[in-house]
């Protein structure tokens, strides 16, 4: 832990003045904003430090968002003494944006590689929606890097590439819906819409900051590059997840995302000592608009 904290004090005093290009270009969106490159990748993330710190956690989106839905379940947890960094993903938030050009590596790596610069100790990893993909792929790849799992509204990945894969490949289709995106985006009506759908809570929907999921989509390549992402996701194996630690696994009961029966078939490979929670309220984005819940049942886990 001692670590992670030097490493950070020396990245903000020794390169402050020395941020990778993407992060010259999208700026610093928040007080504790940081950059990491690896390879063809700069991954933006912050950290939300503990005082006495029990322990250490990354937090992982899901698609279409960023690590700015971690932010109130990193504030309380972080208060309660566990130090939390909230990554955004490739193509999302402000890290880089893939092209045709791009060097892609898997995310699960790319994770890793970010863990192991800030630490050599074992992190727990929390995961939500499609985060969650990348979660239990992390911790079959790199157990030694993984002390336990949290996972939020997620399920396992059966996806098999198809016809995403024939979008991924052709230029034309990419470049349509990916301007398709960006418009969507600029469209607060629809973009409140589907955020009600996720949160199924009008009075959180109505008073939401939207610019916290518009603006890294006017980001130039952020709806292409979204293309790419889903086709570099993990197909989930399932016959790992029983060797891995107890896990934890928490979803809402109003989720209209992640479809009842691979909820149901996920728990039937959950390891021994796993705990299970299901939130009576709250729909897919229970991790902010239900974050006290969310965080007491953490805490309880964590115990």
């Amino acid at each position: 832990m001692k670590k992670l904290l030097c490493v950070l004090f020396a990245a903000v005093f020794a390169f402050g003045l020395l941020l990778p290009a993407f992060a010259a270009e999208a700026g610093t969106p928040e007080a504790n904003s940081e950059y990491f490159e690896t390879g063809d990748y700069t991954l933006h993330y912050r950290v939300f430090p503990a005082e006495d710190p029990r322990g250490q956690i990354m937090m992982i989106h899901g698609f279409a968002l960023s690590s700015y839905c971690f932010e109130p379940l990193a504030e309380r947890l972080s208060a309660a003494g566990y130090t939390c960094v909230t990554v955004d993903l490739p193509d999302f938030g402000f890290s880089s944006r893939e092209t045709a050009a791009t060097e892609k590596q898997p995310r699960e790596d790319l994770i890793h590689a970010l863990m192991t610069s800030l630490s050599d100790e074992p992190w727990y990893v929390a995961a939500h929606s499609m985060g969650g993909y990348i979660a239990l792929a992390l911790a079959e790849k790199y157990p030694e890097s993984v002390r336990q799992l949290l996972l939020y509204g997620t399920a396992g990945n059966d996806a098999k590439g198809g016809a995403l894969d024939t979008i991924v490949n052709n230029t034309a289709l990419r470049t349509v819906l990916g301007k398709f995106m960006t418009v969507m985006s600029r469209t607060k009506p629809i973009v409140r819409m589907f955020l009600y759908m996720a949160t199924k809570d009008l009075k959180y929907t109505m008073d939401y900051d939207l610019t916290r999921i518009t603006d890294p989509y006017q980001i130039d390549g952020t709806g292409e590059g979204a293309l790419f992402s889903f086709a570099m996701l993990p197909a989930t194996n399932y016959d790992a997840i029983g060797d891995m630690p107890p896990i934890l696994y928490m979803n809402a009961e109003n989720d209209s995302v992640i479809a009842k029966s691979a909820i149901e078939k996920l728990k039937t490979y959950l390891p021994d000592g796993s705990t299970v929670v299901t939130l009576s309220d709250g729909g897919h984005l229970f991790i902010e608009c239900r974050a006290d819940k969310t965080a007491a049942e953490t805490l309880a886990f964590l115990g």
